[in-house]
């Protein structure tokens, strides 16, 4: 934990850096102006409104430093500041190209402007970005407590159920099903667990993208997985070899969750199609299916059509996960149910190797 904590001080440091650079690389010709006492009044109060800006550029580095962003968000209004530097000093460059006469602390003190004001840009986006994850979370940790307490609860009912049919499990037979009915709640709360663990790691991860995963290698796999484990249904992949999207490690529970509810909740042969394309830079994958759909209430929570209570939180973590890890991606989820069945749609970033 402690090497974490000093990778986030080095990445955070380190990008607040560049901040007070450009405030070092501002500061240091206008001091030298300052002190020759060369030049109109107009001049040295120009170079020493730039030297406090430089200045202020160094302090606010230090501060950022400091502040509780995390390195990413710390990078960006590294970005931001660069951007706005390097925009203005080309549009001053050309300027200075055409045959204007433009003296060095002017054009600093005005790119000193310009850095400034990207700076309170990038904080203010960085806020933004920040208060959305924030609402992402206040939504997670809701969603946990009431359908974990809802599951837990009805779990508990049905281990009290069973508990009071022992003393008349006489035989074996009525032994055997009272087994079965424990070993099924058991099992039950161990995937309660199971998804729990993941919804956690995503609650808790900053950065889930990576540069790229092989969409096609991952649905084979879940696609073969499922095959195996149920071998009355039926698992079609149309999805092309060298398919790749902006996505990371969380993406592959996702898919198999879509996967899993489509076959589990078929009490026929059920049949799952999953198919992607790649259009405009974005990656659509379709997981279809031939069952009895996801009731409406609990496609309009997790779609955030709804809001969340006591009675519209979603039966299921499966679901509330692929939602947060389309979240997490950058992705959309979109939710379409009919008499022939339901097609869940995920969104992603394309990113060809």
């Amino acid at each position: 934990m402690n090497g974490r904590f000093a990778d986030d001080a080095l990445g955070r440091g380190g990008a607040a850096a560049i901040v007070s650079l450009f405030g070092v690389a501002f500061a240091v010709p206008n001091l030298l102006r300052l002190a020759s006492l060369e030049g109109p009044t107009s001049a040295l109060v120009l170079a020493g409104l730039g030297t406090v800006l430089a200045l202020v550029l160094i302090a606010a580095g230090g501060l950022l430093a400091r502040a509780g962003f995390t390195p990413e968000h710390t990078l960006r209004i590294a970005g931001w500041a660069t951007l706005g530097t390097a925009v203005l000093g080309l549009v001053l460059a050309l300027v200075a190209v055409s045959g204007a006469d433009l003296p060095l602390y002017g054009i600093l003190t005005v790119l000193s402007v310009s850095t400034f004001a990207h700076v309170v840009i990038g904080v203010r986006d960085v806020q933004r970005i920040r208060a959305t994850e924030l609402a992402r979370q206040r939504e997670q940790l809701a969603v946990l407590n009431r359908l974990v307490r809802h599951n837990l609860r009805h779990e508990a009912q049905l281990l009290l159920g069973t508990a009071a049919r022992i003393p008349d499990a006489e035989d074996r037979e009525a032994r055997g099903v009272v087994a079965d009915d424990v070993e099924t709640t058991a099992e039950t709360l161990s995937e309660m667990h199971d998804r729990l663990d993941r919804s956690q790691a995503l609650l808790g991860r900053t950065e889930n993208r990576s540069t790229g995963v092989e969409l096609g290698e991952i649905v084979a796999a879940v696609a073969a997985e499922h095959r195996a484990d149920y071998p009355d249904a039926t698992v079609a992949v149309d999805v092309p070899a060298d398919l790749q999207v902006a996505a990371g490690d969380d993406l592959r529970p996702a898919i198999a969750e879509l996967v899993e509810n489509a076959i589990v909740h078929d009490d026929g042969s059920p049949r799952v199609e999953i198919e992607a394309v790649e259009e405009g830079g974005r990656v659509t994958l379709e997981v279809r299916d031939d069952g009895p759909g996801i009731p409406e209430p609990e496609r309009a929570v997790v779609s955030r059509e709804a809001d969340i209570d006591q009675l519209t939180h979603g039966q299921g973590l499966g679901l509330w996960l692929v939602r947060w890890v389309m979240d997490a991606y950058d992705g959309r989820l979109t939710i379409d149910a009919g008499d022939s069945g339901t097609t869940v749609r995920l969104e992603l970033p394309g990113a060809r190797g």
